[in-house]
């Protein structure tokens, strides 16, 4: 077995770790880059128009035509096929696309969705107009959520998602009733995960959308929670902060407590006795102190193995790099059961 005549001895080895462990992290952000690829599906090359231009004149002048022309929602269109039921109520936009959809849907979503009035008897079957403070697309999002639908054809931002998850709960619709992991706006809103988990965690935290928080706080982990403003505090409010800075304090804590039990000796040989296998043993104190201190709760396996490995190649004994080989494996896998998400 390899010996050390001090605690220098091994700084050397340390020191080439930790510039390869940076080239390692760089070579990390490119496999994220790949992964988050693999999991965003790539917007439409097209999306689909939220509306379409109609004219009301067949017969008039270009100028006239132009005059006379309206927008129209490609979704919720006036001469719709997908019910049964005509549409008996149009709303239109802020930047005037109109929708014709039903009283009855938006009912059952809520009594004051856009500030709905029960028309007169003598006009009930007739379409009645409101106007909206919604842009179209914010809009197109909110009509397909209460319908039921997917708008992932719109290719809209997360801008516009989480408009759309604040129109729902100002139209007195309760956006935990239509949005979760399983359902088309939330599985749409966590595509965006990979690199706007803090957005998404505070907007779920504001509406309680607990799947949507769960989720997202497992890209957390690698968030600087001193990069929390003031005004994002409040928007996540109390629960779900302390949520996520209990993720982080639990994982720290218990990185600490399995990194704690040494390498079991193993029987001692002509070559190999116990006084030289506490050498094992100081070296495994020294990668617990650099893992601590990186105090990362984020670690992956590779950067676990990344510091323990290159001790294992330094020993000559076969036994004691067995013992550092099982002991590295053992803490990855109890590293790998550790919660990682609220």
């Amino acid at each position: 077995m390899g010996t050390y005549n001090d605690w220098t001895d091994l700084f050397p080895l340390f020191s080439g770790f930790i510039n390869d462990n940076i080239a390692i992290h760089e070579g990390e952000e490119d496999d994220m880059q790949s992964t988050v690829s693999s999991v965003v599906p790539p917007a439409s090359p097209q999306p689909t128009p939220v509306f379409g231009m109609f004219s009301l004149q067949s017969d008039a002048t270009p100028q006239d035509s132009l005059d006379a022309t309206f927008f129209e929602s490609t979704a919720f269109p006036a001469d719709s096929t997908d019910s049964a039921y005509p549409t008996d109520i149009v709303l239109l936009s802020s930047d005037s696309v109109y929708f014709y959809v039903h009283r009855s849907v938006l009912q059952v979503a809520s009594n004051h969705a856009f500030q709905l009035t029960t028309p007169p008897a003598s006009d009930i079957s007739r379409d009645h107009m409101t106007a909206v403070s919604e842009s179209s697309m914010v809009l197109n999002i909110v009509l397909h959520t209460i319908y039921g639908r997917s708008c992932l054809g719109y290719s809209p931002s997360f801008e516009d998602l989480s408009a759309a998850v604040c129109a729902l709960g100002d139209n007195g619709i309760s956006p935990k009733e239509y949005i979760s992991s399983a359902t088309p706006l939330g599985i749409h809103i966590l595509t965006y995960a990979p690199h706007r988990a803090l957005d998404i965690y505070i907007l779920a935290a504001r509406y309680c959308l607990n799947d949507l928080a769960i989720t997202a706080s497992c890209h957390l982990l690698s968030c600087d929670l001193s990069s929390i403003t003031d005004e994002m505090a409040v928007n996540m409010g109390p629960v779900y902060l302390r949520r996520l800075l209990t993720l982080h304090t639990e994982r720290l804590d218990s990185l600490k407590r399995i990194l704690m039990p040494p390498p079991h000796p193993h029987p001692a040989t002509s070559t190999c006795k116990f006084g030289d296998q506490s050498k094992v043993v100081r070296a495994w104190i020294l990668a617990t102190a650099y893992l601590i201190w990186a105090s990362r709760v984020d670690l992956s396996a590779d950067d676990i193995r990344s510091v323990i490995t290159p001790m294992e190649e330094q020993l000559q004994c076969p036994l004691c790099r067995e013992i550092l080989r099982s002991r590295q494996n053992t803490l990855v896998v109890q590293w790998a059961s550790i919660k990682g998400t609220i």
